[in-house]
């Protein structure tokens, strides 16, 4: 049993290790997506991008 947690505990860091390596996004970064005009919005700074996919960089301060 304490082998699966290591193992457990060892995924759960290895997910975020690669989370913060794939997306430039802060804790600030609020992304919802307005269907009706095809963009997203950051609920926080407001910047906007068009797309399908949801956003992985910041772009707060451009």
């Amino acid at each position: 049993m304490p082998i699966l947690l290591l193992i457990l505990a060892g995924g759960v860091f290895a997910y975020f290790l690669w989370r913060s390596r794939t997306s430039s996004l802060s804790r600030d970064c609020r992304w919802r997506q307005h269907r009706k005009e095809g963009v997203w919005v950051c609920a926080f700074c407001g910047a906007q991008q068009q797309g399908g996919d949801a956003p992985t960089q910041c772009l707060k301060g451009q």
